[in-house]
């Protein structure tokens, strides 16, 4: 889930360096920070179970 994250991110971020989209910088932000917590839960294999 972390990597389909990290690869909207990067699409996003390409996309607005390349054709200058008027996406606002807190997207961007918000999507590098779910990746990165997601990357690091799964690198330290934290588990979040449904209740």
């Amino acid at each position: 889930m972390a990597k389909i994250f990290l690869a909207l991110f990067l699409v996003i971020f390409g996309l607005n360096l390349l054709f200058g989209l008027n996406i606002p910088i807190w997207v961007t932000g918000v999507l590098a920070l779910v990746s990165g917590i997601m990357l690091f839960m799964e690198y330290f294999s934290v588990r979040v179970d449904r209740k």
